[in-house]
């Protein structure tokens, strides 16, 4: 399967944030546990829709205060994810790395330890 373009990425993009976001903001008692999870070459994605506690609504607040930056985020995982944090939805954040090609990646909120601000 030939890779995507820059351009059909970010449609890609946008199409999946526009589905996240039509998904949260309908009835919050239908979407108690609701699960979305794409899985693209490339692209992994595994969403929980539903409620979000006190702490992964101050590290949402804190990420927005870093929209447009290149940040590094540490996760319960280990593994540490880095680019520029491109958007914040309720549950999870979209970041874009250019050392890679653009590639995308997205972290659930509650999994996030800490972020940091990238200073070249």
């Amino acid at each position: 399967m030939a890779p995507l373009t820059r351009q059909a990425r970010l449609d890609l993009l946008r199409r999946i944030l526009q589905t996240t976001q039509e998904l949260t903001t309908t009835d919050s008692t239908t979407n108690a546990n609701l699960d979305l999870a794409i899985n693209l070459p490339g692209i992994d994605l595994d969403l929980n829709l539903g409620a979000q506690s006190s702490t992964s609504t101050s590290m949402r607040s804190t990420l927005l205060g870093m929209l447009d930056k290149q940040v590094v985020v540490q996760t319960t995982s280990g593994d540490p994810e880095q680019g520029a944090l491109v958007h914040v939805a309720n549950d999870f954040i979209t970041l874009i790395d250019a050392t890679t090609g653009g590639t995308l990646s997205f972290v659930r909120i509650d999994k996030i330890e800490s972020v940091q601000e990238i200073e070249y």
